[in-house]
């Protein structure tokens, strides 16, 4: 019953604002501008949350909490930051939503911040948002597509020195191939990564600057045994993985010695809600498509 009524109040609302469009865009665009920033400020604002998603946890995941992170992502980021003493932090974030991703979180205690995402509209909304209630703040929002052939140019052309502190790689496709191509050396790298590979397999879909990944589909992204290994190539250490298994957060040699290092096998997760029936299936499917195998010793 409550879930009918939900939406119909959706679909009355959607009807309404059809009606205003029609009549009037600017008021539109003004009221959809209200409606987003209020909803923007109250995700901003929630209290922290947290849900166990998997079993097989490490001691970092004690950390984990929810405010504007898809997951559990924003306590283990706090936690991070936190113990490397990082203040006026500068942030990267590549593929978001607007009121829900890695970075936002970070805001309050950083000065300076990249947004980076290929729909024109999030882009645009994000952009008002943040300059309506943040405009204090040196926090740029851009509208592009990022590839492993621009990925250092644009980050180079809007934080000055490539200087990073905190990186977020979330592209639901090519996350792997992006790290591989990154000549800048942030911090911390937080990157998605496909469960569904399994523990073992090193692999990616291959690389295509046009990959789309199609909603509710498995075949995307990448192996966390061949991230990790990547990642060990260029001197990250991987030292979290949230608890419903999608994003792997690793840090520079330098700052290694802070943090336990994990081993990407022994620390692998499944989700709570994925039977082991359910597992093997969707692993077997993925693995009989078309992926790029890499050969990490």
């Amino acid at each position: 019953m409550g879930l009918k009524l939900s939406r119909k109040i959706r679909s009355g609302r959607n009807y309404i604002l059809g009606l205003i469009k029609k009549i009037n865009e600017p008021v539109y665009k003004k009221l959809i501008f209200i409606g987003t920033t209020l909803k923007f400020i109250y995700k901003i604002n929630r209290k922290k949350n947290f849900r166990v998603g998997s079993k097989n946890l490490d001691s970092i995941n004690k950390q984990e909490y929810k405010i504007t992170s898809q997951n559990n992502e924003d306590g283990i980021i706090d936690y991070i930051t936190s113990k490397l003493k990082l203040k006026d932090l500068t942030f990267v974030e590549i593929g978001f939503d607007y009121y829900e991703n890695n970075s936002l979180n970070l805001i309050q205690k950083s000065k300076k911040g990249l947004f980076i995402d290929g729909s024109k509209d999030k882009a645009l909304l994000l952009n008002k948002i943040l300059k309506f209630l943040y405009s204090n703040k040196d926090i740029k929002v851009i509208n592009t597509f990022i590839n492993k052939d621009n990925i250092n140019d644009i980050i180079s052309a809007n934080i000055e020195n490539g200087e990073i502190d905190f990186l977020s790689i979330d592209v639901d496709g090519v996350d792997y191939y992006l790290l591989e191509s990154l000549v800048l050396k942030p911090k911390i790298i937080c990157i998605e990564y496909n469960f569904r590979y399994g523990k073992k397999a090193k692999c990616s879909v291959p690389y295509s600057i046009d990959f789309k990944w199609d909603v509710g589909s498995s075949y995307s992204g990448c192996s966390l045994s061949a991230l990790n290994s990547l990642a060990h190539s260029k001197d990250y250490h991987l030292i979290g993985i949230d608890s419903f298994c999608v994003n792997a957060f690793f840090v520079r040699g330098d700052f290694k010695s802070q943090f336990e290092i994990l081993d990407p096998i022994s620390s692998f997760k499944y989700p709570n809600r994925y039977t082991q029936e359910r597992i093997e299936k969707e692993k077997k499917v993925l693995l009989s498509k078309e992926l790029t195998f890499f050969n990490w010793s």
